[in-house]
């Protein structure tokens, strides 16, 4: 995983949920329960925050955390030429904020 600690944009958050969808779930400890709206995908689209589920949004600043998977997929033409023209536009930019993000692993 890779922090990008400013300079992100809500595009770069939504490049990364294009190539790296939204999951329904995730852990919420023991005894936790948390409703997931059955709508939950329009309200991630949205720029909503959906507890209990996985996804890329900004932090409410201008920093992103991208997943390993998401970075991967930003490696492969055939994901990126699949995105829609802005998104597409989007990549290169994206990618120049993740080559100067700071490795997370480094940070535990």
């Amino acid at each position: 995983m890779k922090l990008i600690q400013s300079g992100a944009v809500q595009l770069d958050a939504d490049v990364c949920n294009n190539i790296d969808p939204p999951a329904r779930g995730c852990h919420a400890g023991p005894g936790a329960h948390v409703v997931i709206p059955a709508d939950w995908q329009a309200r991630i689209l949205a720029g909503q925050q959906v507890p209990g589920c996985s996804y890329y949004s900004l932090d409410g600043t201008d920093s992103l955390l991208v997943g390993n998977n998401a970075i991967a997929q930003l490696a492969i033409p055939a994901i990126v030429n699949g995105l829609s023209a802005p998104l597409k536009a989007q990549v290169a930019l994206l990618q120049t904020k993740l080559a100067s993000a700071i490795n997370v692993a480094a940070l535990l």
